[in-house]
């Protein structure tokens, strides 16, 4: 298993009343390593919207084991832990580790590819389910069925 990682300098603006990073800030740290991942293989924002697709998130768990404050670097990690045959669903971990390497937060996102015109979930088109494929799996990946579990 290869990983794919960047560092985060937290900023004062990431922090809650108490000085420790809120939730959303890991959340919207995590999501810009997402995004640069397809950036850099030439799926940049604004190139996904030109494809009428999105991703959206159906899930997100997000479990905290240590305070972070502003000017710490942290590491954030990216691994697929699961897919759809069409690419349609997927799940996404990220470890959140401080620069000793003890994790500080883990996030496990799930998410679907929302069709911006009909407001579905739809298969992306293959020139970017090439790409969710090159993103380093988990060891515990596994396929995902099409369809979300009936509430």
């Amino acid at each position: 298993m290869t990983t794919y990682a960047r560092p985060y300098e937290v900023k004062a603006s990431d922090l809650d009343a108490n000085g420790h990073v809120h939730y959303s800030a890991y959340i919207d740290a995590a999501a810009e390593l997402r995004y640069g991942f397809f950036a850099e293989r030439g799926f940049s924002a604004e190139a996904i919207r030109q494809m009428g697709i999105t991703p959206v998130y159906t899930l997100v768990v997000a479990r905290f084991l240590r305070e972070v404050r502003a000017g710490e670097t942290l590491t954030i990690t990216y691994l697929l832990e699961g897919l759809s045959a069409s690419g349609a669903r997927w799940k996404i971990h990220h470890d959140i580790l401080k620069t000793n390497g003890k994790k500080a937060c883990l996030l496990n996102i799930e998410g679907a590819v929302l069709d911006l015109r009909s407001r579905t979930i739809v298969a992306p088109p293959l020139s970017f389910l090439t790409v969710f494929q090159e993103i380093p799996r988990s060891p515990a990946f596994a396929a995902i069925p099409e369809r979300f579990p009936q509430a």
